[in-house]
């Protein structure tokens, strides 16, 4: 695959070092209780001393992240309970608010001088929000002892266009097909076998159980999950989306970029505007996930799902597969993502939001993270003999990290989704046909650029 610019990519070194856990139960869960070398309650070498330092007052911290469900927010605040007992300058209280409103509250909070002290955020848009100056810069505080702990794509991904590095990398993903093994041996299908999205779609109809009119199990939906339109034409154009990497001009209405939509909406009118709005509904409701409960037999879902899985299905019997090929020989793309810890511009101590980042992301609690969550460490010193690696479901998700790219949008064109996403959405609804929505988001994407 060829190298972009705005594109990262996972090398399959990388991937099998990059998700792991810990070798022993206990050994992740005691270092991040004790601090280990996680965190010193100092700034970096030469770095500024906090307030804590100058004048010994415990400093109270807020941090915000979204993660509420029965399967994180306890380990989440298990993490700063531990960091909060590993010293005794720092004192930090874990904020979850919901994923709708967490990011504006955030820019709210800043436009107020009143942000919190450490943010989660999306590492695909750091360098957005240092060139907009939402987020304080590290460089007094990181060594390159520190930086050196993770891969360089991620902390790119984390430095801005000025050259200062203005997160640290927190998590990261992949996407894949997860399916019932239980429905695959009921119909007779081989996950091996499917290697193209004819092969998906094939095994999906094969999978359908109806009752009269009404679909009992549904074998796949593109969109249901966590894959978007964007999953499928990343997959398909092997990296490439809705604008050429280099020249920065859209793409929206290519042939296969057309092809890729049509495919989408007829598999939706395979089943039903009806079948696809209740389960959809079902998803966005919080209610019982269709996957976890069997009414679905494949879903294309992030690699954090696991953890999900482990709460809502603990007894369900799947797997995972890479997401086909577009065509035969055409590679297994996905998209992926990441989370980072950040200080929003205007924090009262940025030393002290500094320390429990570097606990956060240190390799100790990375670890503990892991294994108790499930989600990829974007660290570069983990050994792949883990505990977490040993999980088969674990070893087939690492696979997929081979093919995955996180796309980073250039500042230039920051907005441009909010322009064509709503028009493509509507060939996905069958509002208009899936050509016509394609034509209408490449003029709206062109009309964004003129200004």
């Amino acid at each position: 695959m060829k190298k972009r610019a705005s594109v990262l990519f996972l090398a399959a070194a990388m991937v099998l070092a990059a998700f792991s856990g810990c070798s022993d139960n206990g050994t992740a869960s005691t270092a991040a209780s004790t601090g280990g070398t996680a965190s010193t309650a100092s700034t970096a070498e030469g770095g500024e001393e906090s307030q804590a330092e100058e004048n010994g007052e415990v400093v109270e911290l807020e941090f915000w992240g979204w993660w509420s469900s029965e399967a994180r927010k306890p380990v989440i605040t298990e993490m700063v309970e531990n960091y909060n007992a590993s010293q005794s300058k720092y004192h930090v209280t874990y904020v979850d608010i919901p994923w709708g409103d967490i990011f504006t509250k955030n820019i709210a909070q800043i436009a107020a001088g009143n942000p919190c002290d450490v943010m989660a955020n999306s590492m695909e848009e750091v360098r957005f929000r240092a060139s907009e100056d939402q987020v304080e810069s590290l460089d007094a505080y990181v060594t390159d002892e520190e930086k050196a702990g993770f891969y360089e794509q991620y902390i790119d991904a984390c430095t801005g266009d000025d050259g200062s590095l203005y997160a640290i990398p927190y998590s990261v993903d992949t996407r894949a097909i997860y399916y019932n093994k239980d429905h695959f041996e009921e119909v007779g299908i081989d996950p091996e076998s499917i290697v193209t999205w004819d092969d998906l779609t094939e095994a999906a109809y094969k999978l359908d159980v109806k009752d009269g009119d009404t679909y009992t199990r549904v074998g796949f939906m593109p969109l249901l999950g966590n894959g978007g339109v964007d999953t499928w034409i990343i997959n398909a154009n092997g990296g490439d989306g809705w604008y050429d990497q280099e020249t920065l001009e859209p793409t929206v209405n290519t042939d296969t970029n057309k092809a890729v939509l049509k495919w989408i909406r007829g598999v939706i009118d395979h089943y039903g505007q009806n079948t696809y709005d209740t389960l959809s509904a079902a998803f966005s409701s919080g209610m019982t996930d269709p996957f976890a409960s069997g009414t679905m037999s494949m879903l294309v879902h992030t690699s954090a799902y696991t953890s999900s899985l482990t709460q809502t299905a603990p007894d369900l019997n799947y797997g995972v597969i890479p997401l086909p090929e577009y065509t035969e020989g055409n590679g297994n793309t996905v998209n992926g993502g990441g989370f980072v810890l950040e200080v929003p511009k205007g924090a009262k101590d940025p030393a002290a939001s500094y320390d429990f980042i570097r606990y956060a992301t240190s390799y100790e609690t990375q670890d503990f993270l892991a294994v108790n969550i499930g989600d990829f460490s974007a660290r570069s010193d983990f050994g792949d003999d883990a505990e977490f690696f040993q999980n088969p479901i674990s070893q087939d998700l690492a696979k997929c990290l081979e093919g995955t790219v996180t796309v980073i949008i250039p500042n230039e064109i920051k907005g441009y989704t909010d322009v064509i996403n709503p028009l493509i959405e509507e060939g996905t609804l069958g509002i208009v046909d899936t050509d016509t929505a394609l034509d209408n988001a490449q003029k709206a994407f062109e009309d964004f650029l003129l200004g």
